[in-house]
């Protein structure tokens, strides 16, 4: 259940990007609110869907948007009376910004600074009724959720940063190597001795039935 309309962030390790937890299937007309940056180039992949009223058996191909768009205001309006899914989206601005979908749950955002990315990401959370929040203050490669409209709580199961493409080869392989070791850890703790519950059961009884055998009720 979406609570809010961005759910959840994470900065990246290049400082200057960061992702956005959004249904991109229902709120991609949030990038309304970018529509002053000119298109450079794009990737659009979409599907027809046709909802309820396609059969179960009907696959449509996954095919390329050729339509030249100079912002998003004209990509939203342009998707707005189509039956599309979008399998990908990537988008590169004039300004060297770039989004990148990950279908169909999350926004990728690239910036030029760690600057521009604090000012997109309260600008933003303004336009959800949300934040604003220190950026700044946030782990690098680790998820936040929104706890209330500005309330960060960290997700973090195992102490563990989650890798992004900015990580060096090495960074990754290390990562690996730790990722292995808590995975042993916790196959270890799972597999100790367990507690022989029966075995404790008929002590508890052998004890009171001595203590009841030594009891006078009068």
């Amino acid at each position: 259940m979406w609570s809010y309309l961005i759910n959840d962030i994470e900065l990246y390790s290049d400082r200057k990007s960061f992702s956005l937890g959004i249904d991109t299937l229902k709120n991609l007309w949030l990038l309304l609110h970018l529509k002053d940056l000119e298109i450079k180039s794009k990737t659009v992949l979409y599907q027809v869907d046709n909802g309820i009223r396609q059969r179960k058996s009907t696959k449509h191909p996954i095919r390329k948007m050729r339509k030249p768009l100079k912002n998003t205001a004209e990509l939203i309006k342009y998707l707005r009376d189509k039956p599309y899914k979008l399998n990908k989206l990537e988008l590169e601005f004039a300004n060297g910004w770039k989004i990148k979908q990950l279908a169909y749950v999350e926004l990728k955002f690239y910036t030029n600074s760690s600057l521009e990315r604090d000012q997109l990401i309260n600008k933003l959370l303004k336009v959800a009724g949300q934040g604003p929040i220190n950026a700044s203050k946030l782990e690098i490669n680790y998820s936040y959720y929104f706890k209330s409209e500005s309330k960060l709580i960290k997700i973090n199961f195992d102490d563990l940063p989650d890798p992004d493409e900015f990580w060096s080869k090495e960074k990754v392989a290390q990562w690996k190597i730790d990722v292995g070791a808590v995975e042993r850890l916790k196959e270890e703790q799972q597999t100790e001795t367990p507690i022989n519950f029966k075995s404790d059961l008929e002590e508890i009884k052998k004890m009171f039935s001595n203590l009841d055998s030594e009891i006078d009720p009068f």
